[in-house]
């Protein structure tokens, strides 16, 4: 089993009679058989070398019954919970699709952030066990089985998504979800029309992820002890929440954490809101910095500015950068910009 580093491809293959793209995809729909017929002292000694490589690696002799393939492969996206740890993320998955670190980065902010396709059981493991330090986790998704829902920009002709959806048999709704729970045979017929025309997105139900926010708490200590009990917040801090309501209580939730974690709250009278935070978009000011020249170069080099509008900017503060950025850029760059000594608000698109 392959802990998920694609960059280790190029320096295997010398050693295996395996077209480059052959050997990646043995090491990422493991267990799969690298070579056979190696001499017993070669093989081991690779697999001395493999196994310092990050590879889980078995000798076996060539009569040994082959390894049953992957029943299932996957695909892979990343949430990333902490943006403090963005750059150390981006540094993990440069390293495993071996690729350079702005596209680690690219990939990571991309709507949904789909790192990997076609993978193993074991690979999905093995990328979970890497990334959680991390403050990252790992979504999977079985193709064939999934779920889709469709969105709509402003942008784009809602009679003639309506016209499309129809035609294939599906009831549009309302913008920006137009069409919901949606088979994977569906969603492929779906995005073939809709895909090419623009203002469209396609989401896998196992990439999606929310927040959770309080609306109206009922009265009593009861609520109290629960909400202590299932957001983890102290029970001082109880009463001052309640009092400056709607307030996030989750966040980054996956589909199937939204349901757990909002079921024992509805059922004791509470009143949420679940917000979809896939394409959330925001824009951010600036409030005031103690190292602007530091603040300038991050942000001219995030958001695609000139590094001397930027500078100038944060000379007259507070101030708006107009460029708007997805949820995990945003979560990093608040974060990162803080370390700095920079204080930034989000505003929402």
């Amino acid at each position: 089993m392959h802990r998920g580093s694609a960059s280790i491809v190029r320096a295997l293959v010398p050693h295996f009679d395996l077209a480059p793209a052959e050997l990646a995809a043995r090491l990422f729909r493991a267990p799969a058989v690298l070579a056979g017929g190696l001499p017993e002292e070669l093989a081991r000694s690779l697999s001395e070398v493999l196994g310092n490589a990050g590879l889980r690696v078995v000798v076996e002799p060539d009569d040994a019954p082959l390894p049953l393939p992957a029943v299932r492969t996957y695909d892979v996206a990343l949430y990333l919970r902490d943006g403090g740890r963005f750059r150390d993320v981006c540094t993990e998955l440069a390293a495993v699709l071996g690729c350079p670190l702005t596209d680690a980065a690219a990939a990571l902010c991309a709507t949904p952030p789909t790192v990997l396709g076609a993978v193993s059981q074991a690979t999905v493991d093995a990328l979970q066990a890497r990334f959680a330090p991390l403050g990252a986790e790992v979504d999977a998704s079985h193709p064939p089985t999934a779920r889709y829902d469709v969105f709509a920009t402003d942008t784009v002709s809602l009679a003639m998504i309506r016209s499309v959806l129809e035609s294939q048999g599906l009831t549009p709704g309302e913008a920006p979800l137009v069409a919901r729970d949606l088979s994977h045979e569906q969603a492929e017929r779906a995005w073939k029309e809709l895909g090419p025309r623009g203002g469209v997105r396609l989401l896998d139900h196992a990439f999606q992820r929310f927040d959770v926010s309080l609306l109206e708490a009922p009265a009593g200590a009861g609520f109290t002890e629960l909400l202590v009990r299932e957001t983890g917040m102290p029970s001082a801090l109880v009463p001052k929440v309640l009092k400056r309501l709607p307030v996030v209580l989750h966040t980054g939730l996956s589909r199937a954490d939204v349901v757990a974690r909002t079921a024992p709250l509805e059922s004791a009278g509470a009143k949420l809101a679940v917000q979809l935070i896939n394409f959330r978009s925001f824009r951010l000011t600036v409030e005031d910095s103690k190292d602007p020249a530091v603040a300038a170069e991050l942000l001219s080099t995030a958001l695609g500015l000139p590094a001397n509008e930027t500078r100038t900017a944060l000379s007259r503060l507070p101030h708006t950068f107009q460029p708007a950025v997805g949820d995990t850029r945003a979560r990093w760059l608040v974060s990162e910009l803080r370390a700095r000594g920079t204080r930034t608000t989000l505003v929402s698109q």
